[in-house]
């Protein structure tokens, strides 16, 4: 998945997570630099934000599970920091 800031605007990542079974790490990659994001396991949740983000750049988001998950659902949308 990604995400992209057609703008010079400063901007995050708001998030939020749940996962009912399973392990799963989140990362963002930005500028070919891969962050941790959140780690998520069984029955968790999460609700964040990011640092904020400069410049007309793609981020990606990427997922990864430890096994076999279920029952989860995750958010991430791309908001403009307020000036």
């Amino acid at each position: 998945m990604h995400l992209k800031n057609n703008s010079a605007d400063k901007v995050f990542i708001d998030y939020e997570g749940t996962l009912g079974e399973g392990k799963i790490k989140v990362y963002y990659d930005f500028n070919d630099e891969k962050l941790n994001l959140f780690d998520i396991e069984t029955d968790g949740s999460v609700d964040g934000k990011t640092e904020t983000f400069t410049g007309n750049k793609t981020i990606y988001i990427i997922i990864e599970s430890d096994g076999k998950c279920n029952e989860g659902s995750f958010s991430f949308v791309l908001e403009r920091s307020k000036k």
